[in-house]
């Protein structure tokens, strides 16, 4: 066995000897890599889950909302904002070859529907029969509005999940008549789970009804919140909502230099303000990693230096035993990286039930790949690294007869 491994097992095992120390001494750094653990594995976790989101959305979906402001995730309150009208819904569709599907959406907040004994606060979108294609939706139960629906301002109604089973807890929602806005609609199907958007709106607490019948009879109201539409060549899906954009302006007679009052959105900006709302936190959690990982490390370098002046004796008779400096310093190094990587292991076991733990309860999504555990691994032992310079140069600076001496005082 060389020499250098030599000195790494007398390190190893003047590290397992005082296991208080150690422990104390990798404590810090755990808390540290823990934390570093945690926010990786949650971090790409909800990048997995923002992409399935987009996915789910629909590449090939380009959402017009009404007003200028940037709106990438749906507004949290109604904002009455006219700008959107069906004859721009019509003239997208008409005009744009690359547009294959096209509907309006009116929506309204705070309706309460009503069935027998129950009532639910929720949410009413009015849509055209090509919606539930274009945001690729599916129904659990029944069937979607159809074209004579939106001719004949049909009272009908399609249930959000949630609202299904809040009015009819026994199931056999579809045939049934439930009350909205004081008028009687038959629900005609039920939509599959769906869960939320990336933006946290709950896809499950809604009902649709046709466009015409939200216009004319349920809102009284011509203009819309949104313009849904399905691109057929997703390549050119930014040149599309190019052209949606000019369409528009000249629609609306907006002149050169002169705000839109309307936003295009596409699957790009849902994707990157989900990500972008996502990395707040995160940056967040990183940055009190990064704090405890550097007291981690003070800790460590504190409690090696300790460690020195308590066993001058022991490296007086090293050294007179023929131990060079630079064994002295290696031995050091090595317990000093010995107990940054057990801190490491320690953290990085800590960071993954910590994980599990919060996608158990629903807080957060995780997802373990090798990342976090190799970042983690390679942090501890730069730590250690460096946390166990200074205490390994005083070391290997220690006279061998004047350690001798000191230590049998």
């Amino acid at each position: 066995m060389s020499r250098g491994w030599r000195i790494v097992r007398h390190a190893v095992g003047s590290v397992a000897e005082n296991r208080g120390r150690t422990a104390l001494m990798a404590l810090g750094l755990a808390t540290g890599v823990a934390v570093l653990s945690t926010v990786m594995i949650v971090a790409e976790g909800e990048r997995r889950q923002i992409m399935e989101l987009v996915n789910k959305h629909g590449l090939d979906l380009v959402m017009v909302r009404a007003g200028g402001d940037v709106q990438v995730f749906a507004p949290r309150a109604d904002r009455g904002i006219e700008s959107l009208f069906e004859e721009d819904a019509r003239s997208i569709a008409s005009e744009l070859p690359n547009v294959s599907l096209v509907s309006p959406v009116q929506n309204q907040r705070g309706m309460t529907a009503v069935f027998e004994d129950r009532a639910v606060t929720t949410r009413v979108f009015g849509v055209a029969p090509p919606w539930l294609e274009i945001r690729r939706w599916s129904l659990a139960d029944g069937e979607f509005l159809a074209g004579e629906d939106i001719q004949g301002m049909s009272r009908v109604a399609v249930l959000g999940a949630q609202v299904a089973r809040q009015l009819f807890p026994e199931g056999g929602a579809v045939g049934a008549t439930i009350r909205l806005g004081g008028d009687p609609y038959r629900v005609k199907g039920v939509f599959m789970e769906m869960g939320a958007s990336a933006g946290g709106d709950d896809w499950d607490d809604r009902i649709v009804v046709p466009f015409s019948t939200s216009a004319r009879r349920l809102f009284g109201r011509p203009h819309l919140e949104q313009i849904v539409l399905r691109v057929s060549d997703v390549r050119r899906i930014r040149e599309t909502a190019d052209q949606v954009r000019e369409l528009l302006r000249v629609r609306h007679q907006i002149g050169p230099g002169e705000p839109d009052d309307f936003f295009v959105r596409e699957p790009e900006d849902v994707e990157g303000a989900a990500l972008e709302t996502a990395s707040t936190l995160r940056s967040l959690l990183l940055a009190v990693s990064a704090v405890a990982l550097v007291a981690g490390g003070l800790v460590i370098m504190n409690l090696m230096l300790l460690a020195v002046s308590q066993r001058v004796r022991e490296i007086g008779v090293r050294r007179a035993t023929g131990a060079r400096a630079s064994d002295i310093r290696l031995q050091f190094l090595s317990e000093s990286v010995v107990v940054a990587l057990l801190g490491g292991v320690a953290g990085s076991a800590t960071g993954l039930v910590v994980a599990f733990s919060l996608e158990r309860s629903g807080l957060a999504a995780g997802h373990v790949t090798w990342a976090p555990f190799l970042v983690a691994l390679l942090t501890s032992g730069i730590i250690g690294l460096a946390a166990g310079v200074h205490p390994a140069r005083r070391a290997a600076a220690i006279h061998p007869a004047r350690a001798v001496a000191q230590g049998s005082l």
